[in-house]
């Protein structure tokens, strides 16, 4: 039997993201990792002409770091975080190789290679945009009106501005990530979270939180809670089962409805019969078939159309900007940090560490810290 470290460097992927499906490692991990690290081997046999663990030294892992470097060159390049990450994929699979003996040590937990990456200052972090209380005022009271008119004109047809105003608030002021209330394709356990997770009257929703994977309840503030309220009476879910924020993506919807009363062994002539004269929705009232969650793109598409239409201050829409799901998120904690504290924030934000909130709003402190000074100096020079 060959040795293993005569073996092809992808000798061990399969098995590396076999371990990744399992437990708390999310689809979208192990896409990621597929995909990061399928990149370095096909440019470690391109550059380095590298083939086997046997072959592959620190040196090897130092040219990748640097090339990694190169890319954030430029405006079109990637973040110096982002190559910081896509390091840590590799590592991470060299790490896992290096545990079954593919490999005697790890090249990329040198020092020597992880020096030539670009410096994780965290700046990225700090410019990565946050709705400001001027654009998240913009967007809810665009939202507001928008959904206010269409009750007015359609009644209870208007589900599509309703639940966009439920949504947009959720995400202005509970802080939540987009993928812990919608339903993520690369990711079986995100499916959109459910009206039997949401109590309108404690002000609580159970989701699956990002950072440690477990199920966790966070507060809803009312100014989102009023939102939810209506959209639940407009949208009257037959059962609790139904997603808070669902798709009315007509494809969608018809494709669910034909595989629930498949599953309830209807034929394809009674599904056709069922159907005819009925939209997908309406049947899906009638037979209690849940539709699908939105989905995080659809929310993204979503929030490009709201921004562009509402004028959001401060935001290029024309050039591609748009409010961000994650920019509600930071926002969010933004107000609080400096209405509220640190500790306020830490919890609204689910964050486990409070170095964690600190390093994500350490902008917040710099500020704090130069007003302190300014004092400080004025009272001496006076």
């Amino acid at each position: 039997m060959p040795s293993k470290n005569t073996q092809p460097l992808d000798g061990a992927l399969d098995d590396y993201l076999t371990d990744k499906s399992k437990g708390n490692d999310s689809g979208n991990y192990r896409r990621n990792a597929e995909r990061v690290v399928g990149e370095w081997l096909s440019w470690t046999h391109d550059e380095r002409s590298t083939y086997t663990f046997a072959t592959l030294d620190v040196d090897d892992l130092e040219a990748y770091a640097r090339h990694l470097k190169r890319r954030t060159n430029g405006p079109d390049g990637i973040a110096a975080s982002t190559a910081r990450k896509y390091f840590d994929y590799v590592r991470a699979y060299l790490t896992f190789c290096q545990k079954r003996e593919y490999l005697t040590d790890n090249p990329a937990a040198k020092s020597r290679a992880t020096g030539a990456l670009p410096d994780d200052d965290q700046r990225d972090e700090h410019h990565q945009q946050l709705w400001t209380p001027k654009q998240r005022k913009a967007i809810i009271e665009f939202v507001n009106k928008r959904a206010h008119d269409a009750v007015d004109e359609r009644g209870s047809d208007a589900l599509a501005e309703v639940r966009d105003r439920a949504f947009v608030a959720t995400i202005a002021y509970s802080g939540v990530r987009g993928g812990e209330v919608l339903r993520d394709r690369n990711d079986d356990r995100r499916n959109g979270v459910r009206w039997k997770d949401a109590d309108l009257d404690t002000g609580t929703m159970n989701i699956l939180e990002k950072g440690s994977q477990a199920y966790r309840d966070t507060g809803v503030p009312a100014q989102a809670l009023r939102a939810l309220d209506r959209w639940h009476a407009v949208f009257d879910p037959p059962s609790e089962e139904w997603p808070v924020f669902p798709t009315f993506h007509a494809p969608s919807l018809a494709a669910v409805v034909v595989d629930g009363l498949s599953a309830e062994g209807y034929e394809e002539s009674d599904i056709e019969a069922i159907r005819d004269g009925k939209t997908a929705l309406e049947v899906c009232y009638e037979y209690d078939i849940a539709p699908p969650a939105l989905t995080t793109a659809g929310a993204r598409s979503l929030m490009k159309r709201l921004s562009a239409a509402a004028d959001v201050p401060d935001l290029d829409t024309e050039n591609g900007e748009y409010l961000e799901l994650h920019g509600g998120r930071r926002g969010a904690g933004d107000t609080l940090v400096r209405e509220k504290g640190w500790e306020q924030a830490q919890k609204h934000l689910l964050h486990a560490d409070p170095k964690t909130t600190m390093d994500a709003y350490s902008h917040i402190s710099a500020e704090e810290t130069a007003d302190e000074a300014s004092d400080a100096f004025d009272a001496v020079d006076r």
